[in-house]
């Protein structure tokens, strides 16, 4: 398997993909298989992922502080639009405004 499993000092550079986070939450949710998944990715998925209620949809967390998990698929128009409602404040605002709701974003891509 080729799953990559970030370190801490990678997680600000690391991002996941839509179809790694169905991933992490079929493994969250025990539907993958043994043969589907090797027990590092699994015990990854535990320690860095946790599934929680906002509102009346389900998310992707991260397990530490529990903000949302921003997919890489996502993450231009997110950045767009905080750009836009800082009034296009520049990239230290942008992130400030993103680090308030979202974790697992590439800083290099705003």
């Amino acid at each position: 398997m080729t799953d990559i499993q970030p370190s801490d000092n990678d997680s600000q550079t690391a991002v996941i993909t839509h179809a790694m986070s169905e991933k992490i939450v079929a493994c969250l949710q025990n539907k993958l298989s043994c043969e589907e998944n090797n027990s590092r990715f699994t015990s990854w998925c535990r320690c860095s992922f946790a599934l929680r209620m906002i509102g009346k949809r389900q998310f992707l967390c991260d397990n530490k502080n529990g903000k949302p998990i921003l997919l890489y698929e996502k993450m231009v128009d997110v950045f767009k639009k905080i750009h836009i409602e800082i009034a296009h404040g520049g990239r230290d605002k942008c992130l400030e405004d993103l680090a308030v709701n979202y974790i697992w974003y590439n800083r290099e891509l705003l």
